[in-house]
């Protein structure tokens, strides 16, 4: 997808903040830390008629750090397919090295660059700006993004070159979310998956810290790859990128489809993995459990297998996938086991299938006697898919206890022949 509207800039000079200003929601992580904005990051906007995509970009070191490298590669490749192109610099702090580095860079582009001069929220700052047309752009505009001063003369400006067919930020698909402790290897397995460097990539644990959706076809099948930030244990994460990052890796989970639950079975599985799997259990989400960095590991696949099941065993539906994301092994068991648990995960049944299933269950095993009554089933049928949501009508809600509650939902997903999703199970009386 094409970006209409291009935010580029070094680090800390309120690109983040101008994108949340432009979009009107806090997407974009905004916080006093330069380089915070990793990964190219995509919104709806509109102003006045038109309706038009904008994208944050990473901030650019100049100086040949790693991360800088990798970001500016990524803008290099934006650059070409923005139809508007904005350039933020600081206006307090004036011209940089920095800043002309980058000005070299846009000056193929100059027709389509609107130079944003950053942070000029009064009038004694406003002489500051004039400095600035030394970087060789025509259209320069001073703004608060902070403020919002200076915002809506800047988009006036910008409509003119903004087509009028709208852009939609919208994809379809197998939303598949990568989560997991940070540098446990999610991005590089994306990276793996897509061949490609759409999502950046550092040994330094934390490099991904919004998260970003990645279009992608396999099989004939779309998905949408979402890469998170790493979730930290709590006591690590204090108010702000972290702590932003981390809510909004919980979200990802609840708006995926599967979440496959990146593990680096080289250190073993931690009280953290856990807590993430709980996170994926308790919201009933489809999961492939991917244990990476294998090629580090010198037991079987069947001892590393036996080990995770009893770690966590409460994910027993989540098939279990070795992969090694330097070697580039096991990638693409990730979306043939994704597709597998989707098609569990949106499974629908003829109610007089899920009753005949039930039946089977309670021939088995009977609920337990309440306050010294039996415990009966009238009926049973399928609420939703997405998970698959079973509802029990019964005399006794009350009555069904923990314990079998679990069995019950075990022998069930077996009888109806789901393998590889968790199973919603509701058990209400027959007023309810």
């Amino acid at each position: 997808m094409k970006n209409q509207v291009l935010i580029v800039g070094r680090p800390n000079v309120g690109k983040s903040t101008l994108f949340n200003r432009i979009v009107g929601r806090r997407k974009s992580i905004v916080h006093g830390i330069p380089g915070v904005t990793r990964d190219i990051i995509e919104s709806e906007a509109s102003w006045k008629d038109k309706k038009f995509m904008v994208a944050d970009t990473g901030g650019i070191f100049e100086g040949g750090e790693e991360m800088s490298e990798k970001v500016e590669k990524q803008v290099k490749k934006a650059l070409s397919e923005a139809q508007v192109i904005l350039f933020v610099v600081d206006g307090r702090e004036g011209i940089t090295a920095g800043d002309e580095y980058i000005a070299r860079m846009l000056y193929p582009y100059r027709e389509k660059v609107f130079l944003v001069v950053n942070k000029i929220d009064s009038e004694k700052l406003q002489k500051n700006v004039y400095d600035f047309y030394a970087l060789g752009f025509e259209k320069v505009f001073p703004v608060s993004a902070q403020h919002g001063i200076g915002v809506a003369e800047l988009l006036d400006a910008l409509h003119s070159l903004l087509p009028d067919e709208p852009v939609k930020l919208e994809y379809s698909g197998i939303k598949v979310s990568f989560v997991g402790r940070p540098n446990v290897g999610k991005s590089s397995l994306i990276n793996a998956i897509l061949g490609s460097e759409r999502v950046i990539v550092s040994e330094v644990a934390g490099t991904t810290r919004d998260a970003v959706e990645v279009p992608f076809e396999y099989k004939g099948k779309e998905f949408v790859l979402i890469d998170t930030a790493g979730i930290r244990r709590r006591p690590k994460v204090e108010y702000g990128v972290e702590f932003f990052a981390v809510g909004r890796s919980i979200k990802a989970i609840e708006m995926s489809d599967v979440v496959c639950l990146v593990l680096d079975i080289s250190e073993g599985i931690t009280n953290q993995d856990k807590k993430i799997a709980g996170l994926i259990e308790r919201r009933f989400k489809g999961c492939v459990i991917v244990a990476n960095k294998f090629d580090l590991v010198k037991a079987t696949k069947e001892q590393a297998q036996d080990y995770i099941r009893k770690e966590l065993h409460f994910l027993d539906f989540a098939p279990i996938v070795f992969t090694s994301a330097i070697r580039q092994e096991g990638i693409q068991d990730i979306l043939d086991n994704a597709i597998l648990v989707y098609q569990d995960y949106t499974k629908q049944h003829k109610t007089s299938f899920i009753n005949r299933a039930v039946q089977k269950v309670l021939k088995e095993k009977a609920p337990p006697l309440h306050k010294g009554r039996e415990v009966k089933v009238y009926y049973a049928h399928q609420e939703e898919a997405k998970p698959p949501t079973i509802a029990i009508i019964t005399n006794y809600p009350d009555g069904w206890r923990e314990s079998y509650r679990t069995f019950f939902v075990r022998r069930l997903r077996e009888y109806l022949g789901i393998r590889y999703s968790p199973l919603k199970l509701i058990v209400r009386g027959r007023e309810d």
